[in-house]
């Protein structure tokens, strides 16, 4: 039987579609393409893709506008730019797959012709009202996301979302075509049963870099310090953005035992190395302005799936509501605030561990991707059987 082709488009690859297109490789029914502009190890890749297309564009944002508008256009008109889109157009696949917001993803639609497309939304910018143009994070590439979203998402056949569904009810436009909600699968290869723990040392693990060093008044560093005062081993993996803020955690491993700061490692190996330690965390932090809050309500992050994957219950921040009320309602962990923190350790120390193991078991079974992928293929067929 001939394969089907799905393209995904993924202006930088995200680890939740690397599970996606992974799983549906192993189904034997598809030929699975990644399209990206961002240098990757292919080889890591390739464990997910039949065949990988790349072509390297900087999402940096120069404030000398020309200049970065001048080395885009240059990049895609080079011969490799042009054979990149080319390739693109002669596609006729069962669908593309496009991750957004990104002005790549736009400009790649323009080449699909009248295939199925499928937007998966990994972030929703539209939800932030400011005007981007004002701010000095963003700037115009804010104000380009939430423009090439809401074209995007008006353009496609289908939606995916991996947060929230009230996430579109902050969207100050409606989003009519057909949409899923991804729930929290876990890819089999990638899932470790929870292991037993030995001793009184008490581990805890953040699954990436730590936050930068922001004034405020509740930050990452303090939340830690919180954490390790009372004699809890905290964990990060992943080296800082920002050189200044990397000497910073660098530094205070070296002064606080209870900390480690690991360098970065590939996400196939990181559940693995996570595995011996007790709890996955996602701290607690005051110091938000409304548009942070209300993306905080609503977000499912990729963590959360690499701690189950890797065995761990989680604690969560209070205002994540959507991830606590699933972590509530399967008993995998639970909620705390910055006043839960100063007591963590006596909290830890009533809890079932046991139990919580148990429960994180149950969930690996139940949510398991090769399960969860056929709800995904039903709603594939629905768009490219769609009018």
């Amino acid at each position: 039987m001939e394969k089907k082709q799905i393209v995904f488009v993924e202006p930088k690859p995200t680890v939740i579609i690397y599970r996606i297109a992974r799983t549906l490789k192993l189904t034997g029914k598809y030929e699975v393409i990644l399209v990206t502009f961002s240098k990757i190890d292919k080889q890591f890749y390739s464990s997910a893709y039949d065949k990988i297309l790349v072509l390297e564009l900087s999402h940096k944002m120069d404030r000398n506008f020309l200049h970065t508008i001048k080395d885009f256009f240059n990049k895609i008109s080079s011969k490799d730019g042009r054979k990149f889109f080319t390739d693109i157009k002669k596609m006729k696949p069962y669908l593309f797959h496009v991750t957004g917001p990104d002005a790549f993803s736009l400009m790649t639609m323009l080449f699909m012709g009248n295939s199925k497309k499928i937007y998966y939304a990994n972030d929703i910018w539209g939800m932030d009202k400011r005007n981007f143009f004002f701010t000095k994070e963003f700037w115009i590439k804010g104000e380009i996301q939430k423009f090439s979203e809401k074209v995007c998402m008006r353009d496609v056949d289908g939606v995916i979302n991996k947060m929230s569904p009230k996430e579109f009810e902050l969207l100050s436009y409606k989003v009519n075509a057909p949409k899923m909600y991804i729930s929290p699968s876990l890819l089999d290869e990638w899932t470790f049963a929870p292991k037993k723990k030995n001793g009184k040392d008490i581990h805890i693990v953040f699954g990436g870099s730590p936050h930068s060093i922001w004034p405020g008044k509740n930050r990452y560093i303090d939340a830690m310090r919180v954490i390790t005062s009372q004699k809890i081993h905290f964990h990060t993996y992943g080296e800082c953005l920002d050189k200044k803020d990397g000497e910073f955690f660098a530094n205070e491993a070296k002064k606080n035992k209870y900390y480690s700061y690991h360098k970065g490692i590939k996400p196939n190996e990181l559940n693995r190395e996570m595995s011996q330690y007790h709890y996955g965390i996602f701290p607690p932090f005051e110091d938000m302005d409304e548009n942070s809050l209300n993306e905080q309500k609503i977000l499912l992050g990729a963590k959360m799936l690499n701690y189950l994957e890797a065995g761990l219950p989680i604690i969560i921040d209070k205002e994540c509501e959507y991830m606590r009320a699933i972590i509530e309602k399967y008993e995998i962990g639970f909620g705390v605030d910055l006043n839960d923190l100063k007591n963590l350790r006596k909290i830890l120390e009533k809890k079932d561990y046991a139990q919580l193991q148990r429960n994180v078991k149950k969930f690996q079974e139940e949510f398991r991707l090769n399960k969860k992928i056929k709800e995904m293929e039903a709603f594939y067929e629905k768009i490219t059987k769609s009018e």
